[in-house]
């Protein structure tokens, strides 16, 4: 008998490797599918901390300007913030006029930022949680009539949620920020 040499792939074969071929695409599959979602994750997280900033550095702005606290009172919390600034305006006489500024929360899209009419909504599209609280230091050392000595501040705590509809529920793309603003005009 002469011996053929087998030239076909055999069933068992191509089982194999069909088998081997399939582990190796699922785990990059896998591999790819975290790095999504890992992804996702950061880029929501860098969204609501890039909101947060935006909406904390504006309040910072307004607060430093301030020439007058009206909301929340001396010593009290309260969600949303009301205080007056002064503008000059660009005329012959340069006159001064004092414009109110109001923060709001916005339902499930934003704070809204009410600028003497002008209405603007901060970190639209996302659930803020926004706080302030005023504190004021008399430092004049029993010297009624000195005004000028006593110190103002705003706590200002501002919490921005992955979940638009749920603010009880954090999780790890949810940021929060806390600041302290110091308000150098004694009023």
């Amino acid at each position: 008998m002469i011996l053929k040499k087998r030239k076909a792939v055999t069933l068992v074969e191509i089982s194999i490797g069909i088998i081997l071929t399939a582990l190796i695409i699922s785990g990059v599959m896998q591999l790819f599918s975290s790095g999504m979602k890992d992804t996702a994750k950061a880029l929501t997280h860098q969204d609501n901390m890039e909101a947060a900033n935006i909406l904390m550095t504006q309040i910072e702005y307004d607060l430093l300007r301030a020439v007058e606290i009206k909301e929340p009172v001396w010593n009290d919390t309260q969600d949303g913030g009301l205080w007056e600034i002064q503008k000059t305006e660009e005329d012959n006489n340069n006159s001064k006029k004092t414009i109110s500024i109001n923060y709001s929360n916005n339902g499930n899209n934003g704070i809204l930022r009410d600028y003497g009419g002008e209405k603007h909504v901060f970190a639209k599209g996302h659930a803020v949680k926004l706080s302030f609280t005023h504190f004021a230091v008399d430092t004049s050392e029993g010297n009624e009539n000195d005004k000028l000595v006593e110190k103002h501040g705003m706590w200002v705590e501002l919490t921005v949620y992955s979940n638009p509809g749920n603010y009880d529920e954090k999780d790890d793309k949810t940021f929060d920020m806390r600041r302290l603003i110091v308000i150098r005009r004694p009023f």
